[in-house]
């Protein structure tokens, strides 16, 4: 077994085990990690992430419980863990959260870091919930300030942007079971909104034809869909890259980077 292939089993079974830890305590925060078929994307994200991006300061923009702050430390980044909340915000007490210290802030929009503080921003299931803290507009007041704090070139991944036209989310709005994100993009508008905001988009792609997030599902297909995990992974990437057929995928992927 590899280095990297071994470090990612480690990483898979820490993460499964804070799943575990929180199902224990009765924690709701945790259900995106409750499915190892969404543990082995986050474990793809970050490899994708630090095969593209160079090891440096990183922003983990809207960090949640720290699931992309572990695995990018664990892959050489100097992380900040940054999300909004109280500063005294206390995170439930799991193996992941345990050590993770978040920057905190109350204020919506404004980051408390200097200009060019970082090389690389993540934003990672964030960007498409901004509006919901207040008035609509602060995703491109958001997108300003991750400009300000980004170097000159630095990268900007986004990763797990909902696409309007998903069929995931079509079903479950109309069955109203589950999360639906009020806020949902095409390729299109996000280009436009990113040039505008003063980045360079290297990239943008489609993930999650095959669904990550099986909550409120059966227990019972749950644990059939998760016998399967590590091949549902490249086999959604192939499937993701069918022209037409993506077009109903349920997130974009986007790599930008600051533009001079």
């Amino acid at each position: 077994m590899t280095n990297h292939r071994r470090r990612d089993e480690e990483d898979f079974e820490f993460l499964l085990a804070t799943a575990g830890a929180a199902r224990s305590q009765k924690l709701t925060h945790f259900l995106h990690l409750d499915q190892p078929v969404g543990i082995w994307n986050y474990i793809r994200i970050a490899n994708e992430i630090a095969s593209n991006v160079p090891p440096g300061r990183l922003l983990d923009w809207g960090c949640g419980f720290g699931q992309m702050t572990y695995l990018l430390r664990r892959r050489g980044f100097e992380v900040t863990p940054f999300d909004v909340g109280p500063e005294n915000r206390r995170l439930p007490d799991t193996p992941l959260t345990r050590d993770l210290h978040v920057v905190h802030t109350t204020h919506p929009t404004t980051l408390p870091f200097a200009a060019e503080s970082f090389d690389a921003v993540l934003s990672c299931g964030v960007l498409e919930h901004v509006d919901e803290f207040s008035e609509v507009g602060n995703e491109i007041i958001s997108l300003g300030e991750i400009r300000r704090v980004l170097r000159s070139d630095g990268h900007f991944p986004i990763y797990q942007l909902p696409q309007r036209y998903t069929w995931q989310e079509a079903i479950t709005r109309t069955l109203r079971i589950g999360y639906s994100h009020p806020r949902r993009y095409t390729a299109s508008e996000i280009r436009s909104m990113l040039e505008r905001t003063g980045y360079r988009i290297e990239q943008i792609r489609r993930n999650n034809l095959l669904p990550k997030n099986l909550t409120g599902l059966p227990e019972q297909f749950r644990a059939f869909y998760s016998r399967f995990s590590r091949a549902i992974i490249p086999l959604d990437t192939a499937l993701s890259s069918v022209p037409v057929l993506n077009q109903v995928a349920g997130v974009l992927e986007i790599m930008a980077r600051r533009a001079a």
